[in-house]
């Protein structure tokens, strides 16, 4: 009887860690900001936002655009990831990165998008900064707009909420097929199996 109580009690312990670990993470400290997704200036300016400030925020993104886009070494790896067409020419290498081979620049997916942070959380502490930024949309979800680290934002333009933490930039990477589109639809394929679909 005494092997029964201790092996329950060691059941319970185990039984209320995954618990533990789970409540602990939905006590972050950290809060959505209000941001928003438009595709260009005009329409940031359509939602009644001034168009200077429309023209500024688009214009930051785009300068991000190049520096944070993923970077492929062929047009065809990053057609792979964002479909026909949304690889323009090569654009300038950027100083400090490894070339392509071909001695050229980079192919980069186009801008679909962007985020329009710093426009609307100018009031939020620094903790909870969310950078204005470029985004894309990989061939594999068409409807999500994301990030240049592949962070989904939203699947339609407008006001939207995000956590600042998932939407800090970094310098864009050399990428191949497997990465972008993949992880976009890997994620996809994910949420289809959990809710059954």
């Amino acid at each position: 009887m005494n092997k029964a109580v201790k092996r329950s009690k060691k059941a319970a312990l185990v039984l209320m860690v995954p618990a533990t670990g789970f409540f602990l993470a939905s006590c972050s400290t950290e809060e959505p900001v209000p941001s928003a997704v438009y595709k260009n200036a005009e329409e940031c300016a359509a939602f009644y936002n001034p168009p200077e400030s429309c023209k500024a925020e688009f214009a930051k993104a785009e300068a991000l655009h190049q520096q944070v886009a993923p970077k492929y070494q062929t047009q065809a790896e990053c057609e792979a990831d964002f479909g026909a067409g949304n690889c323009p020419a090569p654009a300038a290498p950027v100083p400090g990165q490894q070339q392509a081979s071909s001695g050229g620049g980079f192919f980069m997916p186009m801008m679909m998008g962007f985020l329009a942070g710093q426009m609307l959380n100018k009031s939020s502490s620094a903790k909870q900064y969310v950078p204005t930024q470029p985004l894309y949309k990989s061939k594999d979800d068409l409807s999500t707009f994301r990030t240049a680290t592949n962070q989904p934002v939203a699947r339609q333009t407008g006001p939207v909420s995000v956590m600042p933490s998932r939407m800090q930039v970094a310098p864009g990477k050399m990428a191949s097929r497997g990465g972008f589109g993949a992880q976009a639809q890997r994620r996809s394929d994910q949420q289809s199996a959990s809710s059954g679909g």
